[in-house]
């Protein structure tokens, strides 16, 4: 009885999220989803019916899930459930949230990963979040996924390998200090202040020092930690503690921790800067690390993530034509997807097609002798290395076909005689023995 050619169901590929651009700062924080937690709610994830795989990309500007299965519509519910589940915001949420499914799902992972969707047009930094998120879920990865992402990672070293996309400002960290410089005029006189020794903070202590700046902190929980950071930084390092009781003699105030809690809170500045200058604070954590009621406290001015946007607008109107050209790459690249998403559609037909040469070539080997224990030992592996020698080519050929648009009408064409359904002989021993003599 031939068999018949099985066909997994469609890959399904979608993405679910949100950013800067569809949801603001304290909206954001609700859905971020730290380190600690991620991995749990990712296996959580999966094991639910019609999910296969998983990555969750949760950075300062995004949270967004990435999943693979059997069904897109299945895929996009279970998704937004599980993300507004984690905001605590219940069906309230999902407004926040858009879906992209397919090529748009593929288009978007790969002009996050080129810095084309930052809130820093070309920021480096994403890419490290990018390959930290797909290595985090590796457990949870499959063949879908595991191209998608080595893809949006090649994607993203040749934006910045073949454009000047990343020139200029192009971290937050660097957005803020140009803030803060607009402020003061100068940063050379000034105390700063760096709560976070994370790459946000070592980042931040290196933009401030670029400016001018020679009295930094740099502030952590642990004290040996701030101490092993900042000593190449050239930096003072602070316990986190100390830090928040010594604000009044510092001028600037970064914070960039991974907390999921604000900490620095109106106590802690209230009655500070007698006798001062006005304190800023620039806060670009998400979750935020300041208290939104500190902006009231007269002589300070709190800024967040978002109120960097006006920078951030200059840096993008003088990239514009190497956004176009990062454009263009990324489109090369869909494509590359794309056609390999189609070739998979050939791997039944290519198992069907090896099974059924295998099954006669043994069907040969068999009729050489009587007892199938007789048979040369040699000759069967000679007849499978010639095979395989054979079906290279039909088998590069036939995912060749996969990937063309009219591909599976092809494939279903061929499938009666991949799967040996063609008029064959079968010889007995004796007609074997006659063509011998």
């Amino acid at each position: 009885m031939p068999e018949t050619i099985s066909r997994s169901p469609a890959d399904a590929l979608v993405a679910v999220g949100l950013s800067h651009r569809t949801a603001p700062i304290d909206v954001r924080e609700r859905f971020a989803l730290g380190e600690r937690r991620r991995a749990e709610w990712v296996e959580n994830l999966t094991a639910r019916p019609g999910v296969s795989e998983c990555v969750v990309l949760s950075t300062c500007n995004r949270t967004e899930c990435y999943l693979a299965g059997s069904d897109a519509e299945t895929l996009d519910r279970l998704g937004r459930e599980a993300l507004c589940r984690v905001s605590g915001l219940g069906a309230a949420g999902d407004s926040y949230l858009a879906t992209l499914e397919g090529a748009s799902a593929v288009r978007h992972l790969f002009r996050v990963t080129g810095g084309l969707e930052s809130l820093i047009v070309g920021e480096p930094q994403i890419q490290g979040q990018v390959r930290g998120a797909y290595r985090d879920g590796r457990p949870m990865v499959g063949p879908v996924l595991h191209r998608l992402f080595q893809s949006a990672l090649e994607v993203g070293g040749r934006v910045r390998a073949d454009t000047s996309i990343a020139s200029g400002v192009t971290s937050i960290p660097g957005a803020a200090v140009g803030l803060a410089r607009k402020v003061f005029g100068s940063l050379d006189d000034r105390s700063v202040l760096v709560l976070g020794t994370g790459d946000m903070g070592r980042l931040t202590v290196q933009c401030l020092k670029r400016e001018g700046a020679r009295r930094v902190f740099l502030a952590s929980r642990d004290p040996a930690r701030a101490e092993r950071v900042s000593r190449p930084l050239d930096a003072f390092p602070m316990r986190r503690s100390t830090a928040l009781e010594a604000l009044g003699r510092v001028d600037l105030v970064v914070t960039c921790t991974e907390s999921e809690a604000a900490f620095l809170r109106a106590g802690h500045v209230r009655g500070s800067r007698t006798g001062r200058a006005p304190l800023v604070i620039l806060d670009i954590a998400v979750p935020r690390n300041v208290d939104p009621r500190v902006a009231e406290i007269p002589d300070v001015f709190l800024y967040n993530i978002d109120d960097l946007r006006h920078v951030v607008d200059r840096a993008r109107a003088a990239r514009e034509y190497e956004r176009e050209r990062a454009e263009a790459i990324i489109e090369r690249h869909v494509a590359k997807y794309r056609a390999w998403r189609r070739s998979r559609r050939a791997d039944p037909a290519v198992r069907a097609l090896r099974n059924t040469a295998r099954r006669l070539v043994a069907d040969a080997v068999a009729a050489h002798g009587p007892d199938p224990d007789d048979t040369d030992e040699a000759l069967r592996l000679a007849s499978q290395a010639a095979l395989n020698k054979v079906l290279h080519g039909p088998t590069r050929a036939i995912r060749w076909l996969a990937e063309r648009s009219d591909g599976e009408a092809c494939l279903r064409r061929m499938e009666p005689w991949l799967v040996g359904e063609v008029r064959r002989e079968r010889m007995s021993p004796k007609k074997v023995e006659g063509r011998r003599t």
